[in-house]
């Protein structure tokens, strides 16, 4: 049993350090499949990721997804999120979990997003983390607070910024890792109607700066395909959507250099 936890506690902390974030801020597999270009999502998982984009999501969306990473049971990540208009804006929610067992992260939150003018958006959230660990280690808590901002300039112009823990958190443990401190900048352009290009920065406090590049096509209205890249480590991602009616599937898998693939799925549902 010692062994297996010190394997989990191991491959925890090679993950996070390589990563340089929480394991439970990825974004959708639509964004993933764009080298993880999150900031200027307008769904029901801009929740997580910029909830400024739930300004401009008009109907009540509930979505699932599951990532495995690495192809690691152990490795995990669970998400349930739902999001619906009210004030003039949308409110969501969602529910992640991180890991199997006694280790593991947890992650509840509530966002809300509010159009200011027909090209501005602006948002918050509130998180509630829960690492969890071995029954011969404290479990360590935290509360954070993110912002984010989305804006439409031109009509084929997108703009997005993230603020991750700008209230500068920390766990109350003071062995746990530190709660990361990120910042996110996206821009999206759409070259044609069927086809975006787009590209984000991202700079955690701790780690170096990374660089993202993607792109989203439909060849035809009812199917989108996606690709990416991102630097520090350098990574490789693809993805492919399917619309139907209310109803979407989403696939994307993302290729780290020395600990391999990644793969997500994830099923909204848009009423």
């Amino acid at each position: 049993m010692s062994s297996y936890v010190t394997t989990l506690t191991c491959l925890f902390l090679i993950t996070t350090t390589t990563l340089a974030q929480s394991w439970s801020y990825q974004g959708s597999p639509a964004s993933m499949g764009m080298g993880n270009i999150a900031t200027l999502s307008t769904e029901v998982w801009s929740a997580l990721t910029n909830p400024a984009g739930l300004g401009l999501s008009p109907a009540f969306s509930v979505g699932i997804q599951h990532e495995q990473r690495y192809l690691m049971p152990e490795l995990s990540i669970n998400v349930l999120a739902a999001s619906f208009p009210i004030l003039g804006g949308g409110l969501g929610f969602y529910l992640s979990n991180t890991g199997l067992g006694d280790y593991g992260e947890n992650r509840v939150g509530v966002a809300m997003g509010r159009k200011l003018s027909k090209a501005v958006s602006i948002g918050g959230s509130i998180d509630f983390h829960l690492l969890r660990s071995p029954a011969d280690y404290p479990n360590s808590w935290a509360v954070s607070a993110n912002v984010g901002f989305y804006a439409q300039p031109a009509e084929a112009l997108y703009l997005g910024l993230y603020i991750r823990n700008g209230s500068f958190s920390q766990f109350n443990n003071e062995a746990s890792d530190p709660l990361p401190i990120v910042m996110n900048w996206g821009i999206g352009y759409k070259v044609l109607d069927n086809l975006l290009l787009c590209a984000e920065v991202e700079k955690d406090l701790r780690m170096p700066l990374r660089v993202k590049a993607g792109a989203e096509y439909y060849p035809v209205k009812a199917v989108a395909l996606r690709a990416g890249t991102l630097s520090a480590p350098f990574e490789t991602h693809f993805g492919i959507g399917f619309i139907y009616k209310r109803y979407r599937i989403d696939f994307a898998v993302q290729e780290h250099p020395v600990l391999g693939w990644s793969p997500q799925c994830a099923f909204t549902i848009i009423f």
